[in-house]
């Protein structure tokens, strides 16, 4: 069982850099301060409204000031846009070992929370869902607020597999702490730096792995 952000694609490497690019065309077309400067205030913003409020621009030009600006929030939401599928792709070890996990006859299944279509939008942009025999997506207005437990639950009572033969492979702590609540194996996938400690991953999951491949030995 896989989790989506973190998990089969940089999630955090994309919102980062389509934000950086959004204040940067705003700031050629006329916003003022520096780039850092107003990437701190969107990332505060979002914090503040939630990840999918439709007008974070809106709210970052009034809030240094600026007189309403529709071309300066276009802008923005164009260069958000054409940056965050330059970086919607799958992690390169990703299709290889979902493919040899079915070839080994493992049952795939993909489960992750958010808007319904703005997750399948990434899945299928990742070329990905066909791979999965089933997708579980819960509905929530947050992307990596990870899984209630209550949703968990229902999946895990619609599969016809003992929970304990269940691996849950994600890259976000919080899924991982759910998985871990249910007594189910998982393996907590760090990629490049970690903000993990050794100790504190080992904790946290199961197996501790740095790519998906490593999946195969495990399985």
């Amino acid at each position: 069982m896989f989790g989506l952000e973190n998990t089969l694609y940089d999630t955090d490497l994309q919102l980062s850099m389509a934000r950086m690019n959004a204040v940067k065309a705003m700031i050629a077309e006329g916003l003022p301060l520096n780039h850092e400067s107003l990437y701190m205030m969107l990332e505060q913003i979002v914090k503040e409204y939630g990840v999918h409020f439709p007008k974070h621009f809106d709210i970052l030009v009034e809030r240094i000031g600026v007189k309403y600006s529709p071309r300066i929030i276009a802008a923005g939401v164009l260069a958000y846009r054409e940056t965050s599928h330059v970086y919607l792709k799958p992690y390169p070890d990703v299709q290889s070992t979902l493919l040899a996990l079915r070839d080994k006859g493992v049952k795939l299944y993909l489960i992750t929370s958010g808007p319904p279509v703005k997750q399948w939008q990434k899945i299928l942009s990742l070329n990905l869902g066909h791979l999965f025999h089933e997708v579980f997506i819960e509905e929530r207005s947050e992307i990596m607020g990870g899984l209630s437990k209550d949703f968990l639950k229902n999946v895990l009572d619609q599969l016809p597999v003992d929970k304990n033969s269940i691996l849950a492979v994600s890259g976000l702590e919080n899924e991982i702490s759910v998985f871990k609540e249910f007594d189910i194996p998982s393996a907590l996938v760090v990629r490049g730096a970690s903000k993990y400690s050794a100790e504190k991953a080992k904790y946290l999951a199961t197996y501790v792995i740095e790519s998906l491949e490593k999946i195969l030995k495990i399985v």
